[in-house]
């Protein structure tokens, strides 16, 4: 039985991205894969919406990886960072903190409530050099008010540090805008490429800070080598080379079909439908603001583990949830090749699931 991927990552892949993976992966240390590198580059920071100048780096691994190569590069021992903790991954951005020994509070968000300005305001942003939040804390499926933490970040003169990994191309986000320092993307969620490559695009701001300094304690993950190999199109180490042929693909799809905000209202019509599709069902939505990426659903008896169970007899994958909440809430992502018919056949799923 062929599984279809509700999961948020991975997610369902698109054919054209399928016929590239089917491929012999070439060599890539030529004037061929230079122009892919340096062409994938520009189109990512073109739907970030990146000032001019901007830094694509590419990174063979994790989005854990961009995550933890951002902290090392653009923070010091000398900073001080503020963590917005609504979750699993704003825990994980603490937990590299400590890692790396750079000193850090955390804007805890009290379980099932939104991230509020009270929230922020009682941190004391005149002690912090740098802002780290997940726009949309995956574990929870709540978005933040990116504009909100923008202002923030402007008035305490803070460093601007944004995973945008499952929010990418799902939610608005423009680097130029929210005058972000550092975006982190991955391959695995709404671009629906294969994991193992993560992108952090850097404003020029950050880029000069990173060139100026020798404080990146790490080999692999240097920022200065790969933005010097990024001139020429190359990455200092052996790079993902079957998914950056995807990414190239991906991203010329997307742009020539409209751009970053098309992609985003596809993403949220589905997401949309489904939440209208599961009103009749025993379940409920979270209050806070929930991003178009994923769904978070409430089971008002509990059980989540046997209606997952019951949903993949049928050919359906969805996520669980971790802690608390693995016995009640599950999650149900909208990204990637994904269409309202697809909805309409896991609702029917889940009906019988839950109601007979």
């Amino acid at each position: 039985m062929d599984m279809k991927l509700f999961t948020i990552g991975p997610v369902e892949m698109y054919p054209e991205t399928l016929e590239i993976r089917a491929r012999q992966i070439p060599y890539f240390r030529n004037q061929s894969f230079s122009r892919v590198v340096l062409e994938s580059s520009e189109m990512l920071k073109n739907l970030l919406d990146a000032p001019a100048d901007s830094e694509c780096i590419m990174l063979t691994c994790s989005g854990t990886g961009g995550m933890e190569a951002a902290v090392m590069n653009c923070l010091g021992i000398n900073d001080r960072a503020l963590v917005i903790d609504g979750g699993s991954f704003g825990n994980r951005f603490c937990e590299i903190l400590q890692t790396h020994g750079i000193p850090y509070d955390r804007v805890k968000v009290p379980e099932g409530e939104a991230l509020s300005s009270d929230l922020l305001d009682a941190a004391d942003g005149g002690c912090h050099t740098a802002l780290l939040v997940n726009y949309d804390e995956t574990s929870t499926g709540q978005l933040y008010d990116i504009e909100m933490l923008a202002d923030y970040c402007h008035r305490n003169s803070l460093t601007f540090i944004v995973d945008a990994i499952s929010a990418f191309l799902s939610d608005p986000l423009s680097m130029r805008a929210s005058d972000i320092d550092a975006v982190i993307v991955s391959s695995q969620k709404a671009l629906a490429l294969a994991p193992g490559l993560s992108c952090v695009v850097l404003s020029p701001r950050m880029k000069e800070r990173i060139l100026s300094s020798d404080e990146c304690p790490s080999y692999y993950f240097d920022f200065k080598s790969y933005i010097s190999n990024g001139k020429r199109g190359q990455t200092p180490f052996t790079p993902a080379v079957g998914v950056i042929y995807e990414l190239h693909q991906r991203l010329g799809s997307l742009i020539s079909n409209g751009g970053a905000a098309v992609e985003i209202a596809r993403v949220k019509a589905i997401a949309n439908d489904f939440r209208q599709r599961v009103i009749e069902l025993p379940v409920e939505l979270p209050s806070y603001p929930i991003s178009n990426a994923l769904t978070p659903l409430i089971l008002r008896s509990g059980g989540a583990r046997a209606l997952l169970d019951k949903l993949e007899q049928d050919g359906f994958v969805l996520n669980p949830c971790g802690g608390k909440h693995s016995d009640d809430m599950v999650r149900v992502a909208h990204v990637g090749n994904h269409s309202v018919s697809n909805n309409i056949e896991l609702v029917e799923a889940m009906t019988r699931a839950l109601l007979n």
